[in-house]
């Protein structure tokens, strides 16, 4: 009952949604609803109802654009906070000091989607995010999962990154070394990404919207991106083949699970061909690891992330 209270508080308070489905925020389509869900579009927003929250002894979760997670059946207890709507301010550009002359600093926010970084990059004549033509979500998402393709992750490019510390409260910036990149992850402990600093060099614009649009081209004759998906699901294992390449040897391509079906473009896609429950998906991604596990003794991890109850 006392839950119920804070909750019926929280929600008076800061116009939240109740019971919100899920499946609407993420790119699988699937999750099931929020106890409460918020849209802060700004800095002081995000800090009230994060102070709110921590007031009422309401757990948060956070949630960018949803395009590398995969959320249960059951929902998420508690308040998700959903930052696909968090612009303080438009991207914009400087440039930096103590570098060379042939660098520029571009700072936009968490909530932008990344193509629209990226578009801004190249209209600028600035280099350094072509690979990330075709990579879904925002900003925040694709920094905090590290982005990128084989030969190249969005951590190079990263200066310097804006964050808040849940339990204090307070903003703070963490330089580039400061900073613990690995593979698809960045590890920021106690800290919400609100948004970021990227050195990029400058080049002839046209240059860049060439290799843009050849990433792009590349990338929508592999990979299924016009589908309900969360991007290649598992992380490609050390010194190995592709975990595409394993799951395409293993025979799984086209595999369904109800709603639930390896890729037949992309075999490191799951996608959801319509009526897909999380359930199906991690049926489908347990079968993938068994029969690769059987074929050639390699476990493949996920690198999408599963949440909620």
């Amino acid at each position: 009952m006392t839950a119920d209270k804070n909750h019926s508080r929280l929600k008076e308070n800061f116009k939240l949604l109740s019971q919100e489905p899920l499946r609407r925020y993420t790119s699988f389509r699937v999750g099931g609803p929020a106890d409460l869900l918020g849209l802060p579009k700004d800095r002081q927003s995000l800090v009230d109802l994060l102070l709110a929250a921590k007031k009422e002894n309401i757990p948060v979760s956070i949630i960018g654009g949803g395009t590398n997670i995969l959320v249960s059946d059951k929902g998420i207890r508690g308040l998700v906070i959903v930052l696909s709507e968090f612009k303080s301010l438009p991207c914009r550009v400087e440039a930096p000091q103590n570098t060379q002359k042939d660098t520029k600093t571009i700072i936009a926010d968490a909530g932008e989607r990344l193509s629209t970084v990226c578009n801004f990059a190249m209209d600028q004549g600035l280099s350094g995010l072509e690979f990330a033509a075709g990579i879904p979500g925002t900003l925040g998402g694709a920094i905090m999962m590290n982005a990128g393709t084989a030969t190249w992750n969005i951590s190079q490019a990263v200066a310097s990154v804006e964050t808040i510390d849940t339990k204090t409260l307070l903003y703070q910036t963490l330089e580039k070394k400061d900073l613990a990149f690995s593979y698809r992850k960045l590890c920021l402990e106690d800290n919400i990404l609100l948004g970021a600093h990227f050195t990029l060099t400058t080049a002839d614009p046209k240059l860049i919207r060439k290799r843009f649009d050849q990433q792009m081209k590349n990338k929508k004759a592999t990979q299924p991106v016009s589908l309900a998906s969360a991007g290649c699901f598992f992380k490609n294992p050390p010194n190995n083949l592709p975990a595409g390449k394993l799951i395409e040897d293993a025979g799984l391509k086209g595999k369904k699970i109800n709603g639930a079906m390896v890729s037949e473009l992309h075999a490191n896609f799951i996608i959801n061909t319509g009526n897909a429950r999380c359930a199906d998906i991690l049926a489908l991604k347990r079968l993938i690891q068994k029969t690769v596990f059987e074929k050639f003794q390699i476990q493949l991890e996920t690198e999408v992330k599963v949440t909620g109850e």
